[in-house]
């Protein structure tokens, strides 16, 4: 900085000029930042923190993982090893649909603590999912553990507000600042320069991070179940989410620091900020869109449910809708007695009241996810002005935690309970000739195991248009920002 204050700027191309003014500053920016050891401190700190929060999350999802793959198995085994029995009392005896965990809640575990882990199938009934973590872990659980995600949301920008803050106010009360203005360096070359400075220091905080998760992924991915370029895809895209999160504050900092009148003033109104984003806001979104797009209680869904399930026969041979399918099925194959049908007339009963209830079924969890899905875009739509609105969904979307990712594994569990519900009735069909009939293990061999593959990076990517908008859009908004306070910067 000492060439560029104490002798006015060499004549040439003006493109070499604004490259050195810019090299210069970022120079002497980053020779503060290092000076400053309480700031290298705290930023090893905050690596070393970060590292072991990954370690933790690979921890604690290994032992996950294994926990539900012995208990998959154990459920695989209990199904297989039935008796022999009717099929469609094995359909109520029913088995467990566990969902896999996504390499990268290692990073951010988003709400797979809240929603469960497995779903139980059984015959007529689609279930919600059990086995909440959040539930059963006591207070501690449901206050959160410590995350890759959070510290990189909401301990990572305050960090960089504190290698921001002074940027400008700093260098006006030492008069450098002055100086500088007065050798005829331009303030966006300026702000460029401490621009380079600060954003470099955010990858410098990022990498460590993003290198362990990779590393991480490279050892947790169970090739056989996911695609590891997948997860490098999505991997790539929480970078760059956080980059543009953690770039925004750096030109928010050097905004408000270049309007600022001294450097306390920046301070106090950049940890304001901080403090909105990172809990007010939050908290302000999360009521507004409970209070403009409600989701039904627990109670009232279920109550929704079996008020239109109650249309159906189910078991009731008296119900109105029993008596026309018998009367029509007898039409169909040409015959007066349910004797004389030429296939059990119970196991198509079965078969057509199950069918029944799956578009009851589809309505409902459909209209349930809609219902999230609003409260979603509600909470997310201020992201432009308080980013972490934005960027908590969508590290969520591309680590494979978010409601949309449940939804995907619920819709693929009850895909698989249809099959079961499907194959018992056709062997009923086909093979029943009285009520004593009974089904041996060949048939619960034959019906597979539960299989779940997660969509790729696409399938995020697909529904976080607004959120990445939002992102890009509060990025953008500070860098306006923090140009239109440059230009305010003058040598007197």
């Amino acid at each position: 900085m000492s060439e560029l204050a104490l002798a006015p700027l060499a004549a040439g191309s003006p493109s070499k000029s604004r490259w050195r003014v810019m090299r210069a500053v970022a120079g002497k920016e980053w020779l503060e930042l290092w000076r400053d050891r309480r700031l290298v401190w705290l930023c090893a700190f905050i690596v070393a923190l970060m590292l072991a929060a990954l370690a933790f999350g690979y921890v604690e999802n290994a032992r996950l993982l294994h926990e539900r793959d012995a208990a998959a198995k154990a459920d695989r085994d209990l199904w297989v090893g039935q008796s022999a029995k009717n099929p469609h009392a094995a359909a109520h005896f029913g088995q467990y649909a566990f969902k896999p965990l996504s390499p990268l809640a290692l990073a951010d575990p988003g709400v797979d603590a809240y929603v469960g882990s497995a779903v139980w199938l059984e015959a007529h009934k689609q279930n919600e999912t059990q086995f909440k973590q959040a539930r059963d872990g006591g207070v501690g659980a449901r206050l959160g553990s410590l995350s890759l995600a959070f510290i990189l949301q909401t301990i990572a920008p305050l960090i960089v507000v504190l290698m921001g803050f002074a940027s400008f106010s700093g260098e006006r009360e030492s008069g450098t600042l002055k100086q500088l203005l007065s050798v005829g360096a331009r303030p966006r070359d300026i702000l460029a320069g401490k621009a380079l400075a600060l954003i470099g220091a955010i990858f410098a905080l990022l990498t460590p991070a993003f290198v362990g998760a990779a590393l991480a992924l490279f050892f947790f991915v169970d090739r056989e179940r996911l695609s590891l370029a997948d997860q490098f895809i999505r991997l790539g895209a929480l970078g760059a989410a956080y980059a543009a999160y953690l770039a925004g504050f750096a030109f928010l900092a050097l905004g408000v620091s270049a309007l600022a009148r001294n450097s306390r003033a920046a301070l106090v109104a950049l940890l304001a900020f901080w403090l909105a984003n990172s809990f007010l806001a939050p908290r302000l979104a999360t009521d507004a869109a409970r209070a403009f797009a409600p989701v039904p209680t627990w109670q009232e869904f279920r109550a929704g449910v079996a008020q239109d399930k109650a249309k159906t026969f189910g078991h009731d041979e008296s119900h109105p809708g029993f008596v026309a399918f018998r009367d029509a099925t007898l039409k169909k194959y040409g015959v007066a007695r349910i004797e004389d049908l030429p296939v059990n007339f119970r196991g198509l009963a079965l078969r057509q009241d199950d069918e029944s209830g799956y578009s009851i079924f589809d309505r409902h969890f459909g209209a349930l996810q809609s219902s999230f899905d609003r409260q979603d875009a509600l909470r997310a739509a201020p992201g432009f002005l308080f980013p972490l609105l934005a960027l908590r969904p969508l590290s969520m979307a591309f680590a494979g935690v978010d409601s949309r990712s449940q939804f995907d594994f619920a819709t693929s569990a009850e895909a698989h309970r249809r099959d079961i519900q499907n194959e018992v009735s056709d062997n009923i069909i086909h093979f029943a000739h009285d009520n004593a009939y009974v089904a041996g293990p060949e048939l619960w061999r034959k019906i597979g195991a539960f299989s779940y593959r997660a969509p790729g990076a696409g399938f995020a990517l697909g529904y976080s248009g607004l959120l990445i908008a939002a992102l890009l859009g509060w990025l953008a908004l500070a860098i306006v920002f923090a140009a239109v306070a440059a230009r305010r910067l003058r040598p007197i």
